[in-house]
């Protein structure tokens, strides 16, 4: 008989989802809405069956715009002009956008390099995603107002749409024409990725457990040109130093190289993460207040209901399990927000959940890569278990 555990181990098996990674109650629903709705439920296991799709693309909510991070794509631009153009005249430089979503960072990298002078004849883009509705939108080169967020500048990138009805906009001909699209499933281990000079794997991993990011990283790394760049999320560096991978050191690109193809920055001394001095008896009682919300006087009534601000109580009175299960009544209801996040973080660490405290702070670094107190979290955990912090602690320092 199917179950929501037997699907769920389906899911982390052939699409490398991992439910404490990305949000185990949400994934439940909409599991349970699919075996449901499902005449023949056995099918949801099929994942060539049209059931599997269609659940997989309930699951697949592309979160993307135009120049997100633009700096990435800055950095991109200044690399290939300044030093990989000029080591590889008459070369053809191969970039990767893995996964692409609904194509919106593809088309941004073809579209800053012509505007940094290089020729199109001088570039090609390959980008992949598993989901078919992502790729058909992106194929098809019409986006909505909901593409153009933060980073997208109306004055440089908008001679490259055409105006629709209802605020849309399609691509032009031109940079259509510069991007190919494939299917790609990240998380299959059969799956060689084609060479690329530069790579964009941005805001996958943290999707994934951690054996599938070590793989997804491992094959990446031998695609990569040795001279190459490899561009992540604001939060997965740290997975990738591990992996054969060094820093860039380019400020808010989130740029790695292969280890050994260049020297890594020295790390950057910084204060460690406000803690509370806590007396013996209190030990246990983690400081839960983060850089956009202080916590509740210790003398102030716990306020009732769910709410953050309850679970922040609950955390500074000591009822870390309490506050625990508020959080994840909380993540269930509301919407996401960094804040609840790093509260959650810090309530599992004080738990001794150093896993889930992991995830929830990188989460709050997906939806705010300058959340200075969730930085600062992470560098501490990172430092505990012995891997890499320096990067994190830079960028801790730099958004204070």
């Amino acid at each position: 008989m199917i179950t929501e555990d037997t699907v769920l181990e389906a899911l982390r098996t052939h699409v490398g989802i991992d439910a404490a990674q990305t949000g185990e109650a949400s994934l439940r629903k909409e599991i349970r809405r699919a075996i449901a709705a499902c005449p023949h439920p056995q099918s949801l296991l099929d994942m060539f069956s049209p059931e599997w799709n269609a659940m997989l693309e309930s699951l697949l909510v592309p979160e993307t715009w135009f120049f997100r991070n633009i700096e990435a794509f800055d950095a991109l631009a200044a690399w290939v002009t300044a030093s990989w153009l000029p080591a590889h005249p008459g070369g053809r430089l191969r970039v990767l956008s893995l996964p692409c979503a609904t194509g919106e960072e593809p088309y941004s990298i073809a579209m800053r390099l012509l505007e940094a002078g290089v020729p199109p004849e001088c570039f090609a883009v390959r980008a992949g995603d598993i989901s078919a509705a992502s790729l058909a939108t992106a194929r098809g080169g019409v986006f909505s107002r909901n593409s153009f967020r933060t980073g997208f500048d109306e004055a440089r990138f908008g001679k490259f749409f055409e105006p629709l009805a209802g605020g849309r906009r399609r691509i032009s001909d031109d940079i259509r024409r510069l991007v190919e699209f494939q299917t790609v499933n990240l998380a299959d281990r059969s799956v060689e990725f084609p060479p690329g000079d530069a790579i964009f794997c941005r805001n996958a991993l943290i999707y994934f457990s951690g054996e599938t990011q070590r793989d997804v990283l491992g094959r990446l790394c031998q695609s990569l040109a040795d001279d190459g760049m490899l561009f992540l999320g604001p939060v997965e560096p740290p997975v990738a130093l591990e992996c054969g991978f060094a820093t860039a050191g380019i400020p808010m690109a989130f740029a790695c190289v292969k280890a050994g193809s260049r020297a890594k920055p020295p790390p950057s001394p910084m204060p460690p993460p406000r803690r509370r001095t806590a007396r013996p008896a209190d030990r246990k009682k983690p400081e839960c207040r983060t850089s956009r919300a202080p916590a509740a006087p210790a003398l102030l009534p716990a306020p009732v209901g769910d709410s953050l601000q309850s679970a922040r109580a609950l955390a500074d009175s000591g009822e870390e399990a309490m506050a625990a299960d508020m959080l994840d009544r909380l993540a269930a209801s509301l919407p996401p927000t960094p804040d609840l996040f790093c509260l959650r973080g810090v309530v599992s660490d004080a738990l001794g959940r150093s896993d889930l405290a992991e995830a929830s702070y990188r989460k709050a670094l997906y939806l705010d890569p300058g959340h200075s107190e969730s930085l600062a979290q992470l560098a501490l955990l990172l430092d505990l278990s012995g891997r890499p912090s320096h990067h994190l602690r830079r960028r801790a320092l730099a958004s204070r």
